[in-house]
């Protein structure tokens, strides 16, 4: 099978599932208006770089059609992927090569479509001409019905976490607490770090990294040094993808304060490596997260309830011991990277087939 993945080059995500397409026999093409990363050191991919005019994104993704099409014409895909609603989603649906699968991914659903009347419209466009959708999460697969979508042409497929790399690690010693959102304002990070003076003063000997980088980090930085933690902080940037087991491995609590989210890799990876995730009480979150149970619910925004779950989950080893036996039991039963992948190519088979059959 012959696959074109139209997605960010520079995506972490769009690259690993590209390359976990590859892995299973497919040939795999990655298009995108994005360079790749200068480093790269996994295996290498099959790439075209789409020319397109350097104008606002709303118009440059659709100028890049007319070479996109040359592109499928040299590589003859049997399925086009695309991934990102607004952007590649549209951009593969002007292009009008079928089969089509449009992959959602959270905030391209959650929050692109409310924006406006235009936005909502480019969404349905795209929507309307995939054979396949395909979301990581039932907070998503409602926003993509509320489009127009059929539950015929809908694929609920969390994309979840490698197991093999991201393996249950034993018990952190330390009250160590990491972040690994973005910093940006939709991940809300100020929340956590307005937290930090509460939980402190009731766990003396907190340490928190906070491993994601953003237009925010100098204002962070300032506003945990206003708030008196930045002694027990440690903003690290970006942290490598094959750094994150070791990371997690050490955390006794991991942290998301996403004011929206569908399911987030990073959450499953955290769950499947032990460190007990404390996170707001949004849908995305609550598919994975029962209160109590797999880690702790917060309401978005609400430092102090954060603080109070931070400090209740820190102080509590039993706690601790018994939501991480949860969360990873969960995320194998339901957040197995390789068996979305195997469930999605199944899919792909089963276009291919009902085509051949039209």
């Amino acid at each position: 099978m012959r696959i074109a993945v139209l997605g960010n080059a520079a995506a972490l995500h769009t690259r690993r599932w590209a390359r976990a397409l590859a892995a299973r026999g497919a040939i795999v093409r990655l298009f995108s208006l994005e360079a790749p990363p200068e480093e790269d050191d996994a295996v290498r991919l099959d790439e075209v770089r789409l020319a397109a005019w350097p104008w606002p994104r709303a118009i440059r993704y659709p100028s890049a059609r007319g070479a996109l099409l040359r592109a499928l014409d040299a590589f003859a895909p049997d399925v086009v992927e695309a991934h990102f609603v607004p952007n590649y989603g549209f951009l593969a649906a002007l292009a009008g090569r079928r089969p089509l699968v449009v992959h959602a991914w959270g905030s391209d659903l959650l929050r692109s479509p409310a924006r406006s009347p235009l936005h909502a419209a480019r969404a349905r466009f795209a929507l309307a001409r995939a054979d396949l959708v395909v979301v990581d999460a039932r907070v998503l697969a409602a926003a993509a019905t509320a489009l127009g979508v059929p539950a015929a042409r809908l694929l609920v497929a969390p994309w979840g976490a490698d197991l093999t790399r991201f393996a249950l690690a034993p018990p952190a010693a330390e009250p160590h607490v990491v972040s690994l959102r973005q910093l940006e304002p939709l991940y809300d990070v100020a929340c956590l770090i307005d937290a930090l003076p509460a939980v402190r003063a009731a766990v003396p000997a907190l340490r928190v990294t906070v491993a994601g980088d953003g237009p925010l980090r100098g204002a962070l930085e300032q506003r945990a040094c206003s708030r008196g933690v930045a002694a027990c902080v440690r903003f690290v940037g970006r942290v490598p993808h094959a750094a994150l087991p070791a990371l997690l491995a050490g955390a006794q609590a991991v942290v998301s304060c996403a004011r929206s989210d569908s399911t987030s890799i990073s959450l499953l990876e955290a769950m499947a490596a032990g460190a007990t995730p404390i996170v707001a009480d949004v849908p995305g979150n609550r598919e994975w997260v029962d209160d109590g149970a797999e880690g702790r619910l917060f309401p978005p925004g609400d430092h102090a309830a954060l603080a109070a779950a931070l400090v209740a989950t820190l102080v509590d080893p039993a706690f601790r011991a018994a939501a991480r036996a949860r969360a990873r039991r969960r995320v194998e039963e339901q957040g197995d990277f390789a068996r979305a992948v195997d469930g999605v190519r199944a899919r792909y088979d089963g276009l291919l087939a009902h085509g051949a059959a039209a």
